[in-house]
């Protein structure tokens, strides 16, 4: 038992140290970390993932202002982290925060007992936030670093003890990962996951006693861990089941983790991870990805990103583009062009744009879909350095800048080309009429309208008679692509006949098809 006064406490000034130091080790380690990935999935990315959490948690904690306490810090962290989460490390590691954020509220001088109710609470929250626990993972680390932290708490350490115990613990736990999973030992490896966990307590421990590190490389490299690192070679889906990661939040403001858990499961949903309002899930096509939307629409999709497993290395790219659009189908369209896509029918949705532009480590594009949503963005982001915004006012141009999206070209070619397929993108809706009018063009509440540019151009009862009048007018000017984005409203019937007549009276066009599944969506027609 140790009797001794901590040397040093850990308070907020120390906790925004340690905060800035994880950035800077992550920045450096994440390849190292990367290489380490397996599971679940080896698509080399978990270093990454990480350090885009870390790294929007100390952005929150840049915001802070004048004297900051511990819990303020932390309670900053963990608000960040889930903002930034990347990946399913990512999240896991944010829930972690927030359950450390959860026990320290409130609490004015840290002591060993409830510095080990923090780690034990971090841990609690991350097992139950994995529809699937498995040993070998961040979880088993996290619940080692608990136990040891309660072990000395009751023995009487103080905190600079306590800490000490649990890093060496964490090391111990990390090496035990190995065994704890086949995919780890046949590769001999640790899990890249909980190397995350134990290089931030690693730093956490230098921080706090202000001991420099021994070496300038970090865990990964660190000989106790008694591993090589493997490189990982090519794509691949380990058992080939996962093809798609989906991480989105849900609008519905009560918590509904239990029943979103049955639902990512029935549809075939893996690695799920769900920290309310935010969710992470592999799935393994684009089918079960739309049925995992689809099933959560029931909350609200407010935000979606999509990353194809297959590439390695994590979504490391020199531009954040960030997509407007409604509607779950056309979300996941617009998510597979390596678009960050935000529902534009959310209420908060220039709120999320707002953070996610002061959170971006790189430039950002974005892309309305509609006139309003344009004047609001550049009225909001028309001179912010770094942000440069496509002159899109529909949906149909949307799809047709992400097209020509290319994530290693240079940021400026990224928005001179997008701007210009936006912009040679003639677009019309079919829409139904919510009230009548009696003039200049007459219309009954129900009716079809044709808009252009703004404007009622034809009024049709007949939902094939205005889709095929819409597209007719559009390719008057002539054209090679068509893309249809239809709504639920649009009877099934529409395509068909739509395809029918295209093909007699214009052989050579293209057409595209999105289903939106957007409930109040009728139909919008783009021609390139």
């Amino acid at each position: 038992m140790s009797t001794e006064e901590d040397p040093v406490r850990l308070n907020g000034r120390l906790a925004a140290r340690w905060a800035r130091r994880t950035v800077e080790r992550l920045r450096r380690e994440r390849n190292d970390i990367n290489a380490l990935n397996v599971f679940p999935v080896p698509d080399g990315d978990t270093g990454s993932n990480l350090y885009h959490t870390v790294r929007s948690a100390y952005r929150a904690v840049e915001s802070l202002s004048g004297s900051v306490t511990l819990p303020a810090v932390i309670g900053a962290m963990a608000t960040g982290a889930l903002r930034g989460a990347r990946g399913n490390s990512g999240l896991i590691l944010s829930v972690a925060l927030r359950g450390v954020a959860d026990a320290l509220e409130g609490v004015t001088v840290l002591d060993a007992p409830a510095f080990a109710s923090a780690l034990e609470l971090a841990a609690l929250r991350a097992r139950e936030a994995v529809a699937d626990p498995v040993d070998g993972t961040m979880l088993t680390v996290l619940e080692a670093m608990a136990a040891e932290a309660r072990t000395r708490a009751e023995a009487g350490d103080t905190l600079i003890a306590q800490i000490e115990a649990v890093r060496a613990r964490s090391r111990a736990a990390l090496r035990e990962t190995t065994g704890q999973l086949d995919v780890l030992f046949e590769a001999n490896i640790v899990d890249a996951g909980s190397t995350g966990i134990v290089e931030l307590f690693d730093l956490l421990y230098l921080t706090v006693t202000g001991r420099a590190p021994t070496s300038e490389r970090g865990i990964a490299h660190d000989a106790s861990a008694g591993v090589a690192l493997p490189v990982l070679t090519g794509g691949g889906h380990g058992d080939g089941e996962d093809a798609l990661e989906l991480v989105f939040h849900l609008a519905e403001e009560k918590d509904r983790t239990r029943p979103v858990k049955r639902l990512l499961a029935k549809a075939r949903g893996t690695s799920v991870v769900v920290s309310w309002p935010m969710v992470h899930v592999h799935v393994p096509d684009e089918e079960h990805a739309l049925a995992v939307l689809t099933a959560c629409d029931a909350y609200g999709v407010s935000d979606l990103r999509v990353e194809d497993l297959s590439v390695t290395g994590g979504s490391d790219t020199r531009t954040t583009v960030i997509a407007f659009a409604s509607g779950v189908g056309l979300l996941f369209a617009c998510g597979l062009q390596d678009a960050l896509v935000l529902d534009s029918d959310h209420p908060a949705v220039h709120e999320r744009l707002a953070e996610l532009i002061a959170d971006a480590s790189s430039p950002v594009v974005v892309v309305p879909d509609s006139a309003a949503a344009l004047k609001r963005v550049q009225a909001a982001h028309g001179t912010a350095e770094d942000v440069s915004i496509v002159r899109s006012r529909s949906v149909a141009a949307v799809l047709s800048a992400l097209a020509v999206h290319d994530a290693a070209e240079d940021p400026r070619v990224i928005h001179a080309d997008m701007s210009e397929a936006a912009a040679a993108t003639r677009v019309g809706a079919v829409v139904q009429a919510r009230t009548g009018s009696a003039g200049p063009l007459m219309f009954e509440t129900g009716d079809l309208l044709t808009v252009i540019d703004g404007r009622i151009r034809a009024v049709e009862t007949d939902p094939v008679e205005a889709v095929v009048a819409l597209a007719e007018r559009l390719l008057g000017a002539g054209g090679e692509l068509l893309t249809v984005v239809t709504g639920a409203r649009l009877p099934e019937t529409v395509g068909a006949a739509l395809s029918a007549h295209l093909a007699h009276a214009h052989p050579e066009i293209s057409v595209e098809t999105v289903h939106s599944l957007h409930p109040r969506g009728y139909a919008v027609l783009g021609v390139e």
